[in-house]
Formats: structure tokens, C-alpha cells, sequence
């Protein structure tokens, strides 16, 4: 507002502006209270040996080292920022899932505010008035913020690293947007990419993102009369150059903390023309989930590859689709500077690092649901940007505007109902995974993480039928062998035990999978102490624990090996050790439970000893 302005327009301005904030706030709790059930939700998936079975993550000074490689034993993860996240979040919250879900939220809800902010900008250089830009705030928010393909990151703890990604993202969008200064601006983009690239991989498509979002608010019709092209690198090539050594720091970052840049090995082998083919479906696939999510939902998606090294009538129909897609919004972006076209980019060029263009195999699955989210908030973002028709205003019909709330709210309406469906199939693991096998009855993966389920919750009566199932399938899969020796070893069943475990070791799996190899000898150290040879299984779970110190499971077993050998004090030693390293929750009830069976374990000894003597 003028300086001069009178007292009461200033007034005015600021009831108006008051206004805005606050509905910005209500479309906040009304999406905070959609997903409030989540903080009752408990760990999922990789979140219980990220977050339940790893030890680094509460004791000691590890994470120094997990922070920059090795998390998950993944090859090509360099997320250390999220990573330093989880370690606090576990030392502060004592593995509490209800204050992890929490975090989550939190992040999702200030990602929905950026949107927000991000819209409020591309209204306001419409000079759109302050009615339909608050209108507008609050229809981009809650698209974004209750849109069904965001319930994966916002309820699975493991994907803050997209959720921190997409946050830093869409605050680099922001400062490029607002801050005027050039060189400041430059800095601010810079530094915010490559601490979103520290975040994940994907936000490799950000210089890109804010090429697309810089063209499509360029002015067309400059005073001075400079062409677009010439005002679009006249206001952004010190970003650009800043971003591009921002980018050169972060692999060389990259390169010091992995030994490498890019870990290649595990390709696929497929031709180019199927490449083409995954990635023509996979991108029309990413176009389907933001305009009806609703349907196919499910955390795994294993599609067999195959399919695209063949051709048909769909599948042609489909690579035509995706590429008429990707060449009608550039051309109408670039020759039209059409917001539409800009919004197709905005998508296109935010799902690049998702699209299996690369020939490096990063999931079992063929696609993801969150993998669309930072292409949501750029199209979010936009969404100001589209205007009707000339055609269509002159004609008045106003039929439109009230067909388009209505279908609008019937959207929302099914995205709500659908996310409180899906938030208790998100709540434990059992749930998780029955549903991902429901979706996908011949999928392994599932079989084998719903018996692991089964057996951590220590339910045998629903894990010994799966485990039966798979051993009638002969299912070519060692972790599945490896969780029926387990379970085995739960029943006091050696025998069947020493079955499945022979199928491990005879495998080529557990010789290249470190974590499957330390869980292949606690497992045979634990058979070995039912079939009554605790001096052998003494050797081999130090060989466990030698392999990782800050497992828990290694030690607490050997600590019963030491009191069936009569060493009571070592094993009392040992078992405290192990306790130590288990989530706070679980300390109290390891330690009443293996005392009681070191006293039993030490009177046995003492009697066999006697009766010797």
C-alpha cells in the first residue's frame, strides 16, 4: 500500500490480508485432521529394521558413518540429510512411531503451505484480485494436500527423505519467485538444491523445474520490448550457473562419501525400444494416478518387464499417447507459452529421475505412487496460471463454473473417504502386507514380508500355512527359506529348521546380501542351541556379531549359548549388552524374559555338571 493511503483502506488491506492467512490455516487443520489417525500408526515395511532392528540408529557414534553410505546396505542411497534426521528423531523420540508419524505430517503440511505460497505467487502476477487469489490458495492446498497419492509418503516414516526433498524444492521454487536481488536469489536456489539433492537422488530434475515455472511467469510483452527468451536469461542465468556448481559440490560430495558416483552395477539388459516402451507406460501410468488415484492403489507394483520387449495394438497406442503428451506441451510451452503446455513440462520434467530412463535398477516395483508427489506441487503450484477459453467466456456458460465445483467436491469427498480407508492398512506391518499381497497374490516379495510380519508379531498360526505354501510352491526365494527356518526355530522345530536352512546356504542370495547372511548364521546358532550344542552356536554368533556389533539379536542369543555352557557371569554381561542395544520399549520385558531363561539355562548346567561329576 501507497504511504499516503488513508487510514482505513490500510486497515482494509490488513483484515483482507488476515483473512487469507486464515483460511490458509483452516485448509491446514482440516488436512491435519484427515490424517491425524496416522499418529496412532505404527512401523511399516523398512521402518522396522530402520527404526526397530538397527542399533546404530540409538547407541553410539555409527551414525557418523551410516549418515554417509551404507544405509540399508544401498549402494547408490546418499541421503545424509534425512539420515541425520532419522537418528534424531530416534534418540529424541526413543523409536516412537506416533512421534515419527507426527514429523511426517508436519513436513506434508508444510509442503501444502509452499504450494499455497507458490500459488499465491503465480495469481498475483496474473493481477488476479485478492478474492481469487485467496480462492485459489485454498483450492491448491487442499488438491495437493488430500490427493490419495500422497498417503504413501505421508504415512510411510521412510519417505521423509521425498517428503524433505519435495520441501526444499518447493522453497527453492519460492525464493526464485520472490527475491529480487540477483545474486542473492542465485545463492539462495543454489544452496536449497543441493541440500535437497543430499536429501534424495530425484531432486536431480530441479534446475529444470525452475526453468519450466520461470517460463511459464516470464512477462511476454517486456517494456523495454526484449524478446521472452532474451528476458527469461537476462533475469535467470546467475541462478542457473549457480545451480550448475551447486550441482558440480554435490557429486563431488557424492563421489567422497560412496567412492563413486553412480554405483552401475545391476542394470537392465533390456533394448532401447523396450526402454522406451517402460517408460511410455510408466508416465502415462503417473498421468492416471493424479486424475483417479483411487483405483489400483497398493505399495508394491510388480509388473513383469517382459511385457515390453513385445508389441501390440495397446502398446503402441500407448507410446503415441505419452510422446504426442510430451511434444504438444513443449511445443505449446515453448511456441505459445500456453500455461497448459508449462504444467505438462512441470510434470514431465519433475518424474525424469522416476521413469526408468536410466538403466539402473532402484526397486522391485515398476512404479510408485509417491514418486508423483513433486510433480503434484509444481502442478498445484500452477494451477492460477490456467485461465478458460476466450471462446468460452464470451459465451457465458455458466453451467460450467457450477459443473466444475461440484465434480470438485465430489473429488474431494472420494480422496477423504479414500485416505481414511487407507491410513488403517498403513497402521502395522501384518495389515500392510496382507494388503500389498491381496493386490499382488503371486508376488513373493509379499509372501515372504507378510510371513516376516507373522513372525514378529508371533502370530505361528497365520505364519505356519504361508510358510507351508511356500514350501509346497518350492519358491526359488532364500529369504523366504530363511524366515521358515525362523519360524522353525520359534516352534522348537530344529529339524525342519536344518531343511530350510540348507536351502539358504546352498543359495547364491545370501553370499551377496550381507544382512541375509548375519540373519543366516543367528538363525543356524539358534538351531544349534535347541539340537543341544551351545559351544557350537557360541562361534557362530560371534561371527554374527563380529559382522555387525550393533545388532542386538547376535548378542542376547549368545548370551544364552554362555549360561547353557554354565558361564554365568559372561552371559549376564553379554545379555545386557544386547539389551541395551533394543528400542527403550522393549528393554524391560528382553530383560525379565532372558534372565528368567539364563537362571533356568544355569540350573540345567549345574545339574549336568553335577550328575557328570
Amino acid at each position: 500500500m501507497p504511504a499516503s493511503a488513508p487510514k482505513s483502506e490500510i486497515t482494509g488491506y490488513g483484515m483482507r490480508n488476515r483473512l487469507t492467512c486464515g483460511v490458509a490455516v483452516i485448509v491446514l487443520i482440516v488436512i491435519g485432521v484427515v490424517y491425524w489417525p496416522v499418529i496412532h500408526a505404527g512401523f511399516v515395511w523398512d521402518d522396522v529394521l530402520d527404526f526397530v532392528q538397527m542399533g546404530w540408529l540409538r547407541h553410539g557414534d555409527e551414525w557418523k558413518h551410516y549418515i554417509f553410505k551404507d544405509f540399508n546396505n544401498w549402494p547408490n542411497y546418499f541421503r545424509p540429510l534425512v539420515v541425520g534426521l532419522f537418528t534424531l528423531e530416534v534418540r529424541l523420540f526413543d523409536s516412537s512411531p506416533g512421534a515419527m508419524h507426527g514429523v511426517s505430517l508436519a513436513i506434508h503440511l508444510i509442503d501444502t503451505l509452499l504450494v499455497g505460497l507458490l500459488s499465491w505467487q503465480c495469481s498475483s502476477a496474473l493481477g488476479d484480485d485478492l478474492k481469487r487469489r485467496t480462492c485459489l490458495l485454498a483450492i491448491s492446498m487442499l488438491l495437493y494436500g488430500l490427493h490419495p497419492v500422497l498417503i504413501e509418503p505421508v504415512t510411510w516414516i521412510g519417505c521423509q527423505f521425498d517428503l524433505a526433498a519435495t520441501m526444499l524444492m518447493l522453497l527453492g521454487l519460492l525464493a526464485n519467485t520472490v527475491i529480487q536481488n540477483h545474486l542473492t536469489r542465485a545463492t539462495v536456489v543454489a544452496i536449497l538444491f543441493f541440500l535437497a539433492a543430499c536429501c534424495k537422488e530425484s531432486a536431480v530434475s530441479f534446475p529444470l523445474m525452475i526453468a519450466v515455472f520461470d517460463w511459464a511467469l516470464i512477462p511476454r510483452h517486456s517494456e523495454d520490448g526484449r524478446h521472452p527468451i532474451r528476458t527469461f536469461i537476462r533475469r535467470n542465468w546467475q541462478t542457473y550457473t549457480a545451480m550448475f556448481f551447486a550441482g558440480i559440490i554435490y557429486l563431488a560430495f557424492r563421489h567422497w562419501a560412496l567412492g563413486q558416483v553412480l554405483n552401475t552395477t545391476g542394470g537392465s539388459s533390456a533394448s532401447a525400444f523396450a526402454r522406451l516402451q517402460e517408460v511410455c507406460f510408466i508416465y502415462l501410468h503417473y498421468w492416471q494416478t493424479l486424475f483417479w488415484p483411487m483405483h489400483g492403489m497398493n505399495p508394491i507394483h510388480e509388473i513383469d518387464a517382459q511385457r515390453f520387449q513385445t508389441t501390440s495394438a495397446s502398446s503402441i497406442l500407448i507410446d503415441a499417447t505419452a510422446i504426442c503428451i510430451v511434444a504438444a506441451g513443449l511445443y505449446s510451452a515453448l511456441k505459445h507459452a500456453s500455461p497448459m503446455g508449462c504444467i505438462v513440462m512441470m510434470m514431465t520434467v519433475a518424474l525424469i529421475p522416476v521413469l526408468h530412463i536410466s538403466s539402473i535398477a532402484f526397486a522391485a516395483s515398476l512404479y510408485h505412487e509417491r514418486y508423483v508427489m513433486t510433480s503434484l506441487a509444481g502442478i498445484c503450484a500452477m494451477l492460477p496460471l490456467i485461465r478458460a477459453p476466450i471462446y468460452i467466456r464470451q459465451r457465458q456458460l455458466k453451467f460450467i463454473p457450477s459443473s466444475a465445483v461440484i465434480a470438485g467436491c465430489l473429488w474431494f469427498v472420494l480422496a477423504v473417504v479414500d485416505i481414511r480407508m487407507t491410513l488403517p492398512l498403513w497402521s502395522n506391518n501384518v495389515s500392510f502386507w496382507q494388503w500389498a499381497l491381496a493386490g499382488n497374490p503371486d508376488s513373493l516379495d509379499a509372501k515372504d514380508s507378510l510371513l516376516s510380519a507373522y513372525i514378529d508379531t508371533k502370530d505361528y498360526a497365520h505364519a505356519q500355512p504361508l510358510a507351508d505354501q511356500l514350501l509346497t510352491e518350492h519358491a526359488s526365494c532364500a529369504n523366504c527359506m530363511l524366515n521358515i527356518a525362523i519360524l522353525a526355530v520359534a516352534k522348537n522345530d530344529p529339524a525342519r529348521a536344518a531343511i530350510a536352512l540348507e536351502e539358504v546356504r546352498n543359495s547364491k542370495e545370501v553370499a551377496a546380501d550381507e544382512q541375509m547372511y548375519r540373519m543366516y548364521l543367528l538363525t543356524t546358532g539358534q538351531m544349534l542351541l535347541l539340537q543341544g550344542h551351545p559351544q557350537d552356536a557360541d562361534q557362530i554368533f560371534r561371527a554374527a556379531i563380529e559382522l555387525d556389533p550393533l545388532d542386538p539379536q547376535p548378542q542376547l542369543s549368545l548370551a544364552t549359548a554362555l549360561a547353557m555352557q554354565g558361564k554365568e557371569s559372561e552371559a549376564r554381561s553379554r545379555a545386557e549388552s544386547g539389551i541395551a542395544l533394543l528400542s527403550p520399549d522393549m528393554r524391560d520385558s528382553a530383560r525379565r524374559a532372558l534372565n528368567k531363561a539364563i537362571d533356568l539355562d544355569i540350573k540345567l548346567s549345574q545339574q549336568v555338571n553335577h550328575s557328570e561329576n
